[in-house]
């Protein structure tokens, strides 16, 4: 098909305020579908994807031609309507059984026949209609129709209701032909006429056959009518009665037809219906949308706190700082026991010496498989129970507002999620910085207390020479004193004695920074938690239940648009 097809559609979108607002619903749906792709929707959305793919071919197949439908049920007369229409029987008729099997088309006739094999041809091909007749007379068929006369839609034979249903569904406009006896027929209302209620704008009703009522049915079967057709949503229709046998109405329902064509807003219309249709049944699923409880995960970013182990990493960091500051400013000759045990972050595989390199700046975290993982102790079940316990929590009150079926989807995805966020608290845990550096201080009081050991050292080396001197070489020397006491003797008891102290005081002031910095990882343990529930629970919940909100709203506002 050349382009000439596509660009008269857009063409007409753009005088025709009709399909202007087909336009915004069909974009409107889109966005819909999108979204409902999204929250996995699924099946949902079939209807609703089968709109925009009938509307974008139908938009591009003959947009200047209406197909117009006689739908009804046995013996209802429609055959001999199209008969009618056209003044020469070119559908077969009986009386006792349907004779339509398959969907007949009448073109029109005189010079609009010629286009029959172009546009029109396309467009019943794509309609699946094979059975075609020029009407004999030129004006029996709105130059810009084409009448279909379809099978029985309560056939015995399950194929002929198939093929009558699809049609129904595909058609412009419909003309829903009714006979004295089945107008009221439940079935008929119920399966059919109620359900096309919303497609009231494209929708005519003929009552077939009104010869065969005198004066009074016609007023009694006529207002029956009205109220049944208003009790199904089509208020204000007004049945036009006709007879194919008398040629009553045929005029009447002939230039209906022709004010449907002439307008060239029926396919739009319908499909705007259509469009509507699908929104409100979708809405009645995901509800209308509307603010829900506002999102706190404070509760919840404690319980992923302490199923991280962060307090257990917070005492190992009080313990790691008394052990590594012991064995910086300690006195040096009791160190080396020290150096026996066990460093509490290095038996959890946390060192905490710096921040990771992949923390740094203008490179982004690395990935969890690459992080080492700690020797922390699995969380106990209480706490991972309480962990799941909030995060449902969390999504019930969020999803409180939205319908069944949408809060059960919520809440099965934060559970999943809970489910999984372990490994990623224990690696955020293994990532953060627990600030450990040694601070400067110890650096300084470690090499008096080396200065104090060498001090002592060089005193007790004095005093040994000083005796060998004597002992050895009968030689004796006398150091010099300080008052009474030899200097050797005050270098190695004082070096002894301000070590031994300095170690008291460097140790003492250790233990009392040791709590400083426990509580300092903490607020860093506490805010790498919070980043992986924030990123992997909280944000996930709120960027779902706003997709949730959005498609609620759109399909309501596209349910009840224009109504």
């Amino acid at each position: 098909m050349s382009g000439a097809g596509p660009e008269r559609a857009r063409r007409a979108t753009r005088e025709n305020p009709a399909a202007q607002s087909l336009a915004e619903a069909l974009g409107a749906l889109g966005r819909i579908i999108e979204l409902g792709d999204g929250l996995g929707l699924g099946e949902d959305l079939d209807e609703a994807r089968e709109i925009v793919a009938r509307a974008g071919a139908r938009a591009s197949l003959a947009p200047g031609r209406t197909v117009i439908a006689l739908a009804g049920a046995t013996g209802s007369g429609k055959s001999s309507l199209l008969n009618a229409l056209a003044g020469a029987p070119i559908a077969r008729t009986a009386v006792t059984r349907p004779t339509t099997t398959r969907p007949l088309a009448l073109l029109p006739g005189g010079r609009a026949a010629g286009r029959a094999d172009g546009e029109a041809s396309a467009l019943l091909d794509w309609l699946g209609v094979d059975d075609r007749v020029v009407a004999p007379l030129a004006g029996a068929v709105p130059a810009d129709a084409i009448i279909l006369d379809l099978p029985d839609v309560d056939s015995d034979a399950p194929e002929h209701r198939l093929i009558a249903e699809r049609m129904a569904a595909q058609v412009d406009a419909l003309v829903w032909v009714l006979d004295p006896e089945k107008y009221a027929d439940a079935v008929l209302h119920k399966d059919f006429i109620a359900p096309m209620a919303a497609h009231a704008e494209v929708t005519l009703v003929v009552l077939n056959q009104a010869d065969r009522l005198d004066a009074a049915s016609r007023e009694q079967v006529s207002a029956d009518l009205r109220r049944l057709l208003a009790r199904e949503g089509m208020t204000g229709a007004a049945p036009i009665l006709a007879s194919a046998r008398t040629g009553e109405g045929i005029d009447a329902l002939r230039g209906a037809l022709e004010r449907i064509a002439q307008a060239r807003t029926a396919s739009a219309l319908r499909l705007r219906a259509d469009a509507r249709r699908a929104a409100t049944r979708l809405s009645e699923r995901v509800g209308g949308g509307g603010a829900g409880a506002p999102i706190d995960g404070r509760r919840l970013a404690e319980a992923a706190f302490r199923a991280a182990g962060a307090e257990v990493v917070a005492s190992a960091v009080r313990a790691a700082t008394i052990h590594r500051g012991a064995l910086s400013v300690g006195w040096p000759p009791v160190r080396w026991v020290r150096r026996f045990r066990a460093d509490p972050l290095a038996a959890l595989h946390l060192r905490g010496a710096s921040p990771s390199r992949s923390s740094r700046a203008g490179e982004g975290p690395k990935p969890i498989d690459a992080v080492a993982r700690t020797s922390l102790p699995e969380p106990s079940p209480v706490a991972v129970g309480l962990l799941r316990t909030e995060a449902h929590r969390l999504a019930a009150d969020a999803s409180a507002h939205l319908p069944g079926t949408a809060r059960d989807a919520v809440l099965q995805r934060m559970d999943e999620r809970a489910e999984a966020i372990g490994r990623e608290l224990d690696a955020a845990v293994a990532r953060a910085d627990l600030g450990m550096r040694a601070p400067r201080w110890w650096s300084a009081a470690s090499a008096l207390q080396w200065l104090a050991l060498v001090v002592a050292i060089a005193g007790g080396l004095w005093l040994v020479a000083l005796w060998g001197m004597r002992d050895l070489l009968l030689i004796v020397v006398e150091p010099p004193r300080w008052g009474l006491v030899p200097w050797p003797v005050v270098l190695l008891a004082g070096g002894l004695a301000s070590g031994a102290l300095l170690g008291v005081i460097g140790v003492a002031a250790v233990r009392a920074g040791a709590g400083r910095r426990a509580a300092r990882a903490r607020r860093r343990l506490r805010q790498a938690t919070d980043a992986v529930v924030d990123s992997r629970l909280i944000e996930p919940l709120r960027a779902e239940r706003e997709r949730w909100d959005e498609l609620g709203a759109m399909a309501s506002d596209l349910s009840q648009h224009e109504r």
